[in-house]
């Protein structure tokens, strides 16, 4: 299921398809620049969904649907992204000596913006991708960490765009920063993915918090250096590390049984060798 094909398929694809819908729309249309950002942003989520269609057919898809809508977890896995990410944010907005962050000033547009990152802000267009595919396939080949630290520089490297397209958030961020802050929250998710029996349900609440909570306090510099994205990375890393450190390394990763039947069309297919 994870060969180097479907892997190779999977990155054309959510590369292919975002960079070249960002840069097409960017310089050659007069849309706004959160629409833009927005329209190429399904990559990951739609090669994550060919590459399954691909594997298994329409099983394959209603699969990787089922692990988005598994809502019952048990607390501590809402606990995390819910409480945990809010105050690794907080532990970096007081470092930075902050006093205009909208979380402070109008707390009650958290609501309002989760359902926004939720569907339209990054949860919903990647993690089909990210964590319903790419992850499981790193890990079946990978240790969880170095899986985590190669699915971290993935996903860095598909901003890279958004760097370059003046008026999205990241061309207001260090590029290393953020490829480090990417790199740190990726193994958060991991662990919390891992630990959840790989449920899609616990990433996109990840993914959703970080999104949420990065416009609640606002890091990035109109001018200047971003100090304050600067502090989050820092913070992040120390969660991070420490999860490596009490995991040991592991993620919470425990092998499952894949739960996608194999149609006789297919098995006759892996005898011959084309799986």
């Amino acid at each position: 299921m994870y060969k180097n094909k479907y892997i190779h398929l999977f990155l054309l694809v959510s590369f292919g398809y975002s960079w070249l819908i960002w840069g097409s729309l960017y310089w050659w249309t007069d849309l706004p620049i959160m629409a833009i950002v927005i329209s190429g942003a399904f990559g990951p989520s739609i090669a994550g969904f060919v590459t399954m269609y691909r594997l298994r057919g329409g099983e394959g898809v209603t699969h990787l649907f089922r692990k988005s809508v598994q809502f019952q977890m048990s607390w501590k896995t809402y606990v995390i992204p819910l409480s945990l990410v809010p105050f690794l944010f907080l532990v970096a907005y007081w470092w930075t000596d902050r006093s205009d962050a909208l979380l402070v000033r109008e707390p009650w547009w958290i609501v309002p913006y989760f359902l926004y990152m939720l569907f339209l802000g990054g949860a919903v267009q990647e993690e089909y991708g990210w964590r319903g595919y790419l992850l499981d396939a790193l890990q079946s080949r990978l240790p969880p960490l170095l899986a985590s630290l190669s699915l971290g520089v993935i996903w860095t490297l598909w901003h890279i765009p958004l760097f370059l397209m003046v008026g999205t958030v990241q061309a207001n961020l260090s590029f290393l920063a953020y490829g480090l802050a990417v790199m740190a929250y990726t193994i958060l998710i991991t662990w919390v993915y891992n630990g959840s029996s790989r449920n899609l349900w616990s990433a996109f609440l990840m993914h959703t918090m970080f999104n949420v909570m990065l416009v609640m306090v606002g890091f990035e510099a109109e001018s200047g250096y971003p100090i304050g994205f600067i502090h989050l990375t820092i913070t992040l890393w120390t969660a991070a590390i420490l999860i490596i450190w009490k995991t040991y390394g592991k993620l919470s990763y425990e092998p499952l049984e894949e739960m996608i039947p194999s149609y006789p069309s297919v098995t006759q297919r892996m005898r011959e060798g084309k799986e």
